[in-house]
């Protein structure tokens, strides 16, 4: 029997270089209006436009990055209202995991919660971008995955990726302080008490909240319209 790999290593360098690039999107490494061309990701990572070409393609199915003229793709710029109708959608999603996974919140999960948001707390301290973001996805989705429901967990990421270069204008020192407290402190309270209830309610403060401060300093700054 012949085995042909060259289309699986294809699909594996897709598959790496799609990380990839959705990590810099993640992460605020892209902001808004950004431009990306096929050279110049084949001459940082050597390879070929195929897998590169794939890569972006994918991403702009997802409308993680959206198709400009010539042989590049551009990460979206949004308006305030398509900024608040994804709000809108992610609230009912995450609302819904967080309650999905509050029943499978084990003492090993609310300890790792708990490492997390400390580590994302001496990031803010240190007024550091890359790592709060990181850690604040990292926080989520770990809480979001106890739901055991992956079709799911795969939608709120595509929503994350959607509006996650914004977020780069939002963690521009000094970074928001919501009143009350940090969510994450109350989501990992109400789980050690299994209230579900107050988990959901610290679920939608954490996302309306810093939603708010973001789209209150997109508007001031002129960045949106």
């Amino acid at each position: 029997m012949t085995i042909n790999l060259a289309p699986m290593q294809r699909e594996n360098m897709t598959a790496r270089i799609y990380r990839e690039i959705k990590q810099k999107i993640m992460m605020g490494e892209l902001r808004p209006g950004d431009t990306i061309t096929l050279r110049s990701i084949t001459d940082t990572l050597g390879v070929s436009q195929t897998p590169v070409r794939e890569a972006l393609l994918q991403l702009v199915s997802e409308r993680a990055l959206t198709l400009s003229p010539g042989k590049s793709v551009k990460v979206p710029e949004l308006t305030v209202a398509q900024l608040q109708e994804l709000r809108s959608i992610r609230l009912e999603l995450e609302c819904f995991a967080a309650r999905r996974a509050v029943p499978h919140a084990t003492p090993e999960l609310i300890a790792e919660l708990r490492r997390i948001h400390a580590s994302l707390m001496e990031s803010r301290r240190q007024q550091l971008m890359a790592p709060v973001l990181a850690r604040n996805f990292d926080f989520h989705f770990a809480l979001y995955s106890a739901a055991q429901m992956p079709h799911l967990l795969s939608m709120i990421e595509n929503l994350w990726v959607q509006t996650a270069s914004y977020l780069s204008y939002l963690y521009t020192p000094p970074f928001p302080v919501l009143p009350d407290g940090h969510p994450h402190e109350g989501i990992i309270a109400a789980l050690e008490a299994g209230d579900t209830e107050a988990v959901v309610r610290e679920i939608r403060r954490d996302i309306e909240g810093h939603g708010e401060f973001l789209i209150r300093y997109l508007t001031e700054h002129g960045l949106v319209k």
